[in-house]
């Protein structure tokens, strides 16, 4: 009868930010528990528990406490892997902030903060590990984004506009990545954390307690930092047990060469129809898709 072999990451060296609890502390206890080396960053105390709870467990893990928001604070965050265990492997992008604020209210310092903290936390620590993986001709990257980046929701702006930062640049990176060995993906998480549990309604509080634990999140996380996984440039959704592809897709739309404003509202269903939709996957497939449902092929070979 056979069997499945375990996923290890024996000698490998991975850094996780935000991993003061949450999400990013069920990604490190999970892949220091499978033999990963482990940097366990963030702001809060909380660093210096996740880290006593690996190295409890027979891992390995040191804690950093260095700023994602800034360009040093995540050459720091990597550094610490390169001094303390000779190198990186896998960089999970988690630290993240989020605040309710009605558009109407919602001041630049408030939307900036969240900014720095989300878009620019990713970008500095990725900036920083990028050099390293090049020269090894290896790394695995997933980058945190949320469902917010594509699908709507009230009084979050700020918190949307940084992960559709974190989405675009994921795609975009993730089509220099093979190049060099490295895969770039994104994950799109819910879980039961802080924030939902300050929920007023306790009913829905219990509920999402028991079908969002962070610690289902954490083998969707692993699945694509390991050294086994092929996937670049996705989007994987990641809530409850559940794991699934989140892609873009465009219609067959309505074209017309002498287009106006009188045809479009005309022909506004055809625009809007999802049947036999493409799906985007990069800029020469979605430059592909607009070739082929518009007539202009047609036109220059007359």
């Amino acid at each position: 009868m056979s069997t499945i072999q375990e996923k290890r990451f024996d000698g490998q060296v991975a850094v996780v930010t935000g991993a003061g609890g949450g999400m990013g502390r069920e990604h490190a206890k999970l892949l220091g528990s499978r033999g990963a080396s482990v940097v366990v960053n963030d702001l809060s105390q909380g660093a210096e528990e996740t880290v006593k709870m690996i190295v409890d467990a027979g891992g390995k893990a040191v804690v950093n406490h260095d700023d994602v928001s800034t360009e040093a604070g995540g050459a720091a965050i990597v550094n610490t892997a390169i001094e303390k265990f000779g190198r990186i492997d896998i960089l999970i992008s988690n630290a993240g902030i989020i605040s309710n604020v009605p558009f109407a209210k919602l001041t630049e310092a408030q939307f900036d903060k969240v900014m720095k903290v989300n878009a620019y936390g990713a970008f500095h620590v990725t900036k920083a590990a990028w050099p390293h993986f090049i020269k090894q001709n290896y790394g695995r990257i997933v980058l945190v984004t949320s469902s917010t980046a594509f699908v709507g929701q009230p009084n979050i702006s700020q918190y949307a506009a940084s992960k559709g930062a974190v989405l675009g640049m994921g795609k975009s990176i993730s089509e220099e990545a093979p190049a060099y060995g490295i895969t770039v993906n994104m994950l799109a998480p819910g879980a039961f954390t802080a924030m939902a549990g300050a929920m007023e309604d306790e009913e829905a509080r219990k509920r999402i307690e028991t079908m969002m634990p962070a610690s289902l999140v954490s083998p969707i996380v692993a699945w694509l930092a390991h050294k086994d996984n092929t996937l670049n440039g996705e989007v994987i959704e990641a809530v409850s047990g559940r794991a699934a592809l989140n892609f873009f897709g465009s219609t067959k739309g309505y074209w017309n060469k002498e287009l106006t404003i009188e045809d479009l509202d005309a022909n506004k269903d055809k625009i809007m129809d999802k049947e036999g939709f493409g799906t985007l996957v990069n800029t020469p497939a979605m430059t592909s898709w607009w070739t082929e449902n518009t007539g202009w092929a047609a036109e220059f070979n007359k």
